[in-house]
């Protein structure tokens, strides 16, 4: 089931995984929300193929890339394959240019979606009835079929049509209205796409259980996912709270069911939370007037017994021992880019991580094998390059 365990630099074991093997995954989407499903069932196995057009593109290729990858390549190279977060969304998987406007792009796409075991997409209601498609006509002509929408507001519903954003979400959700000081006004901006995040790992879950309900003749079921509701489920304590004592859920600061946390400057410029120790001890205010390093006034705090961590950055976290003795972060080889450091799949099975099996795509790199494996020849390969199907 698992390969051979590796060891990669800075630490942890990673291992090629055939948990899905044998299944094929079609995904049309963009931004976060699903092709990190798509990631997570490509990493467990399967084989994720990512339809892509040039008349849509995902957004991740339409963004300004990172300043540092200046100079790598050329500049519509960059804009297609430099930033980021597709990356981190989209490795592991397959790429195929593939016009689904046109008529005969539409057919080989149904003709993919014949060889599928599952279909992923997270476009607005509505795209899939333009193609003169829809996922119950899908779902009769491949009865096991299982379809993943992952969308901002779900299939149906006031919201439904409209466009999704990250912060529109997690305001949308609650999550906003509980970032700001106690008894102030909410300052919200948590800038972490945390619907998105969360509407992928439910995907893959729900996925894989419908996956395990199919029978050899049917089975295929419509996931509907709002990444919404996804990110509304972070905040039931807060929805329980207030169906129990009645109080309107707002900012709440620093406090902690146990009591305050503060977060704290330390001397050389970093931050420390604090977990136990009243801002108006002696003790407190002798810690922060001895001016230590961060280091130092997490070293001198944990000595007391007083719960405290350092507030890390992103470039700390990767480069932190215990992180990497877990394997949170892997190095692929990027052909245009070069080695990147992405971040796992954050699951141990059997002690090892799911290797990332490569980086993303280059845009439509595989194309004409997945053709091929249509039973396409060349010649008609090369004719729908040049009638611009294959896009």
């Amino acid at each position: 089931m698992f390969g051979a365990p590796k060891h990669f630099p800075g630490g942890g074991a990673v291992a090629d995984l055939d948990w899905l093997a044998g299944l094929r995954v079609i995904e049309v989407t963009t931004g976060v929300a699903a092709p990190l499903t798509g990631r997570i069932l490509a990493e467990l196995g399967a084989d994720v193929i990512k339809v892509e057009s040039r008349a849509k593109l995902d957004v991740n290729r339409v963004r300004v890339p990172n300043a540092a990858t200046a100079g790598i390549a050329d500049e519509e190279t960059l804009r297609l394959e430099g930033f980021g977060l597709l990356h981190e969304a989209s490795a592991s998987k397959r790429s195929i240019r593939l016009d689904l406007k046109n008529p005969r792009g539409k057919d080989l796409f149904l003709r993919l979606l014949d060889t599928a075991d599952a279909f992923v997409q997270n476009f607005a209601p509505g795209w899939l009835e333009r193609l003169g498609l829809s996922v119950g006509g899908l779902l009769d002509r491949n009865p096991r079929l299982i379809v993943v929408s992952a969308t901002g507001y779900g299939q149906e519903g006031p919201l439904s049509s409209q466009r999704a954003y990250a912060p529109i979400m997690s305001s949308l959700a609650g999550i906003e209205g509980l970032i700001g000081y106690e008894d102030g006004d909410v300052v919200g901006a948590s800038a972490t796409a945390l619907a998105d995040l969360n509407c992928s790992f439910y995907g893959a879950y729900l996925a894989l259980a419908a996956l395990h309900g199919r029978t050899e003749t049917g089975g295929g079921r419509h996931l509907d996912l709002s990444q919404t509701e996804a990110c509304a489920a972070l905040v039931g304590e807060a929805m329980i709270e207030y169906a129990r004592a009645g109080k309107s859920p707002g900012p709440v600061g620093n406090a902690t069911p146990r009591g305050d946390r503060e977060v704290v400057p330390s001397a050389d410029g970093g931050w420390v939370v604090i977990e136990g120790l009243a801002k108006d001890s002696d003790e407190y205010r002798d810690l922060l007037a001895a001016g230590r390093p961060r280091e130092d006034l997490v070293s001198s705090l944990r000595a007391r017994g007083i719960r405290a961590t350092p507030v890390l950055s992103p470039d700390e976290v990767v480069a932190d021992e215990g992180f990497r003795e877990r394997g949170m972060f892997q190095q692929v080889e990027h052909p245009v880019l070069g080695p990147l450091t992405t971040s796992s799949i954050p699951w141990h099975l059997d002690g090892a991580v799911p290797r990332v099996r490569s980086s993303s795509p280059l845009f439509g790199h595989d194309t004409a094998a997945v053709m091929a494996e249509l039973g396409l020849s060349p010649a008609e390969i090369a004719t729908l390059e040049t009638d611009k199907v294959l896009y």
